[in-house]
């Protein structure tokens, strides 16, 4: 069979053409602005593309942009567009080291009162996310600095896939999808229903659900489990302040603890600093017998073999994978052929392109704070 490769982005220097000079940035006083300076502190893959968009001037770096969004297509006129008047002027690079920034940039790095003193052109700091800990408000408010935590969507749509994965087990949807499919079964005496005589269907309210890593994706999930009558646990790298606890109803536990606890175990640790998996073949033995492990978060976060023999040995009820070790999957893998595990293609936090949203948010903000004015996206009160 022949592979057929997919078109390329539409992109105007395939072609030619090139989109029309960006007007130079100006003072409020009408001069012509020095070329903004941008620092990252992170290597989030969103940041990444920031940087490359802000950065690209040729069609190689043009097509670095686009291939981040494969397989999908993106418009490369419209993604040229979002760094309007922030292009890159003659040799001068926009990005630079933190302490020549007049825009910090970051997703999970840390901008204390030592950083914020030692940057004197800084005017923004800007973070990918909603949670404004490890930004020190107070330096920057005392030097005028504008803050913005920005909001992710794909955030939520990852905690709405972890409860999907959950539900998908608990009540058995892709062996009930088949038996309907495959006409099988008949009806109850008295009334139709489960004609398939499917056995261990189940809920979630009622059960313990364990969440390793309580950041933002954790939180979103507690929250939303929370609505559905679940019993909570958390572990992660530090204990929450016991008022954040409270608000999220969550409990704390040791890893330990928590696996022995817990009913359903989701995981969502960040992936920087885990160079092993986090449940081994020992872990996997400390969970409950017939809990069921989610995974949104990293595939390299779970010893696959052993997760499949605990599965396949009838150890674990279930897992629901939405990253894996390797990706693709290869066909033929041994988890595939448990009728107890539910898989999907790392779609979680939804379509890649969805990232433009959050693209064109934070370069909004670099422009208005630029041009004196202050973040519209995201504006952390009281930060200038």
């Amino acid at each position: 069979m022949t592979t057929r490769t997919p078109p390329r982005p539409k992109d105007p220097d395939d072609t030619g053409a090139h989109p029309p000079e960006r007007p130079q940035r100006t003072t409020p006083e009408g001069d012509t602005a020095a070329p903004p300076r941008i620092a990252f502190l992170d290597d989030d893959h969103v940041l990444t593309l920031v940087r490359r968009l802000l950065t690209a001037r040729n069609t190689s770096q043009w097509q670095e942009v686009a291939d981040f969004f494969a397989p999908d297509l993106p418009d490369m006129t419209a993604v040229r567009a979002l760094r309007s008047g922030l292009d890159p002027h003659g040799d001068a690079s926009i990005v630079c080291r933190p302490e020549d920034a007049d825009v910090l940039i970051l997703r999970r790095g840390t901008a204390d009162r030592a950083l914020l003193e030692a940057a004197p052109r800084l005017r923004m700091v800007q973070r990918l996310g909603t949670r404004s800990a490890g930004i020190d408000l107070d330096a920057a408010r005392e030097r005028g600095i504008e803050v913005s935590c920005l909001p992710r969507p794909s955030l939520v749509r990852t905690a709405e896939h972890t409860l999907l994965l959950m539900l998908a087990l608990v009540k058995r949807l892709p062996a009930a999808d088949s038996a309907v499919r495959a006409g099988s079964g008949r009806p109850g005496r008295e009334v139709t229903y489960n004609w398939a005589g499917l056995s261990g269907l189940g809920g979630l309210e009622g059960r313990t659900l364990g969440i390793v890593g309580l950041g933002e994706v954790g939180s979103l999930v507690a929250e939303r489990a929370r609505a559905f009558g679940m019993r909570l646990l958390y572990t992660g790298r530090a204990r929450q302040p016991r008022t954040r606890e409270e608000e999220l109803g969550a409990s704390y536990r040791t890893l330990p603890d928590l696996l022995a606890e817990a009913d359903i175990v989701t995981l969502h640790i960040p992936g920087p600093g885990i160079h092993a998996p986090l449940l081994g073949p020992a872990e996997i033995a400390m969970m409950r017998p017939g809990a069921l492990l989610i995974n949104t978060g990293r595939g390299r976060l779970i010893d696959e073999r052993a997760l499949c023999q605990a599965l396949a040995d009838g150890r674990l009820g279930g897992a629901g994978l939405d990253v894996h070790q390797v990706e693709p999957r290869p066909g033929g893998d041994p988890l595939c052929a448990l009728d107890n595990v539910v898989l999907t293609p790392h779609i979680a936090g939804g379509s890649r392109l969805g990232v433009l949203d959050e693209v064109g948010q934070i370069l909004d903000n670099v422009r208005a704070v630029l041009a004196g004015g202050t973040p519209p996206h995201g504006r952390v009160v009281g930060a200038s």
